[in-house]
């Protein structure tokens, strides 16, 4: 008995396993889903400084069946833009597009089976055609911070989310963003003052270090508003903060 009660604890632990959260009519709470527009300004830290770098302006718009997300990071030491577009399914955000155009590269994905598209490194003049084979079900990575504020969000919520991201300094293919943990939290706004707000924590495979990277979102609990977003990457810290 002795040694069967450890594989009795082990069966049962794997069939608790969470499964990656991928899409579906049941995924998000579709109610926080609403056409908005909002500016955030993007900041290095450095000791107690901060560094300006930018500003980050997205739109989400939906129509035809389809949420469409817009990006725009405009860089202080940078004439032109950087823009990403990603268009997912509305009825359960499986993603059709995703273009992202910028000063060293230029890309553009069409998910289905399988992801095509290309890739432009401007530096190195090297353009690849990609055809990727995926046998999993997904999210564009490009969406899924905004996907986070959509989750049925409460105390000691951790989730794992299946997410492609294509980059080839780092990883291509599907990888994990995971929710490590939610907690309520208050965010002191200029204009609005003290806002209830989910403090969300979640590390990501995106990037070509590593280490992953963690995030600490603040969205309000009233609307999903997010005001603050807190990002480590080793020893570098940012953080963005919405313009009021």
């Amino acid at each position: 008995m002795k040694h069967i009660l450890p594989l009795l604890l082990l069966c049962a632990s794997a069939g608790m396993a969470q499964s990656p959260l991928v899409p579906g009519k049941k995924s998000v709470e579709k109610k926080w889903i609403t056409n908005r527009q909002y500016q955030m300004t993007w900041y290095a830290l450095k000791d107690t400084a901060r560094i300006e770098l930018g500003t980050v302006t997205t739109e989400i718009k939906t129509g035809k069946g389809q949420l469409t997300m817009i990006t725009q990071v405009s860089m202080k030491n940078s004439k032109a833009p950087w823009i990403d577009s990603s268009v997912a399914s509305l009825n359960d955000l499986s993603p059709v597009y995703h273009s992202s155009y910028n000063g060293q590269r230029d890309m553009v994905l069409q998910f289905g089976k399988p992801v095509t598209g290309y890739y432009l490194d401007k530096t190195r003049k090297k353009n690849t055609v990609i055809s990727d084979t995926v046998t999993q079900l997904y999210f564009d990575s490009n969406l899924y911070p905004y996907l986070l504020g959509l989750l049925p969000l409460k105390e000691g919520y951790t989730q794992e989310i299946n997410i492609y991201d294509y980059n080839p300094s780092g990883k291509i293919g599907v990888i994990k963003a995971r929710v490590k943990d939610v907690q309520s939290g208050a965010y002191l706004s200029a204009n609005a003052g003290t806002r209830e707000v989910w403090v969300v924590t979640v590390q990501d495979e995106i990037g070509s270090g590593p280490v992953e990277s963690t995030s600490i979102y603040y969205f309000d609990k009233t609307d999903r508003k997010l005001w603050k977003q807190d990002i480590i990457l080793g020893a570098r810290k940012m953080l963005m903060l919405l313009k009021e």
